[in-house]
């Protein structure tokens, strides 16, 4: 499955999971925010095609298969989840660890979504700008080398991430400075959890577990808003950031399975298009959070009025 700005949410559900999610989402938000002269900076650092290729050799032949076993997997989460709470913990495993993207569709994510605005489109044709080529492939490298941290030999992996340090450029590392207040308020708290925090977080997705099928179009709602308000970039920008989050809030991989990430990934969506969503969108999207930190927060419907 190719990642893409309409997909971040996907994009950072792979993230979370990833013992080096936290890393690869480190290096998109950078390449998000480089400007001309970060590239010039990313291009001078260029190890050369020679070096490239045979870093290229290492990781190219190692997941094929990544995206294919989760795609097989998604109908079945309710029955994971059933499982798990039965104490077959099966199918919510594979649900923790196969990814929805692999390396080649990151790959294509840096050169066709993050530096999407160095690219020249003439009819059917569209052509990078030269000079953007070589810094495409300094941030390529380095988020396919944490992207596979668990499966390249650590030279190899150092290597591929050298060129991204040596080049200086700022590395947007700090889960928050979306410009988004609501967002960045979000960002700190869920950064800031402790043990009573995350525990909050289950609870409150298994109490909502029966809604969650008002999850999907309220997210393909705030994602029609995003498109006609130009604020893709952004919004991608704010799942990236959210996946630093959720990592340095201690949440887990199984967490994210679990429904945690949806949870978080939708109420980040909706704070960047809080001033054009329906309010009943914005509310079914930020139900988890007002539930988890918000005292007085109305308790999630059940029953019939679930449903």
């Amino acid at each position: 499955m190719p990642y893409s700005h309409l997909g971040a949410p996907a994009l950072g559900f792979d993230l979370v999971r990833l013992a080096a999610g936290e890393r690869v989402a480190t290096v998109l938000r950078s390449g998000l925010a480089a400007g001309a002269d970060e590239l010039r900076r990313l291009a001078d650092a260029h190890p050369g095609p020679a070096t490239r290729e045979t870093w290229a050799r290492s990781w190219q032949q190692l997941d094929p298969a990544h995206g294919r076993a989760l795609r097989d997997v998604l109908p079945l989460a309710g029955e994971a989840i059933s499982g798990a709470a039965e104490g077959d913990t099966r199918l919510l495993r594979r649900l923790e660890l196969s990814l929805v993207g692999d390396s080649p569709a990151l790959e294509r994510f840096v050169r066709r979504e993050v530096l999407d605005w160095t690219w020249v489109t003439s009819g059917s044709t569209a052509v990078q700008d030269p000079g953007a080529t070589p810094a495409a492939d300094v941030l390529s490298d380095a988020a396919v080398a944490a992207y596979l941290q668990e499966h390249l030999e650590p030279e190899v992996r150092r290597a591929m991430a050298a060129p991204l340090l040596r080049s200086g450029v700022e590395l947007a590392s700090a889960p928050g400075g979306t410009g988004v207040p609501v967002v960045d308020e979000r960002l700190e708290v869920l950064a800031g959890a402790d043990d009573s925090a995350r525990q909050r977080w289950r609870v409150t997705v298994d109490r909502l577990r029966l809604t969650t099928g008002e999850w999907a179009p309220a997210m393909h709602q705030a994602a029609w808003a995003l498109v006609t308000s130009e604020r893709l970039r952004l919004a991608t920008d704010t799942q990236l950031a959210g996946v630093q989050a959720f990592r340095r809030g201690g949440f887990s991989a199984q967490d994210a399975a679990y429904g945690v990430w949806n949870a978080v990934a939708g109420s980040l969506q909706a704070g960047v298009v809080a001033d054009l969503l329906p309010a009943a969108v914005e509310q079914v999207l930020t139900r988890p959070w007002r539930s988890v930190y918000e005292e007085d927060a109305a308790p999630p419907p059940s029953g019939e009025e679930a449903l």
